[in-house]
């Protein structure tokens, strides 16, 4: 459960940078090109791929009833509720 729980982590910080990447589109002028340019890479590209295989993984776990232990039910939900949205601007 040790891999699930460090994924989930990882969403969450992708999900963050995808916060942060829809914020650049307003700003006129990025702090720091490279900066901003791996903000975007991880917020639009990243954090897709990684709530996906997380959910899926998730949903998985719960087909063949297997306990999920370790990881916040909080947690299982932001990145479901980001999965949610990511999917509703990705098939726009």
């Amino acid at each position: 459960m040790t891999w699930l729980r460090m994924c989930h982590r990882v969403a969450l910080i992708c999900n963050i940078c995808f916060l942060i990447a829809i914020a650049l589109l307003w700003i006129k002028q990025p702090v720091s090109p490279g900066l901003a340019s791996l903000i975007i890479v991880m917020g639009f590209i990243l954090s897709v791929i990684m709530n996906t295989l997380v959910n899926i993984w998730l949903l998985i776990l719960r087909i063949f009833k297997k306990p999920i232990t370790g990881i916040p039910p909080l947690l299982i939900y932001i990145n479901g509720g980001f999965l949610a949205v990511q999917l509703i601007l990705l098939l726009k």
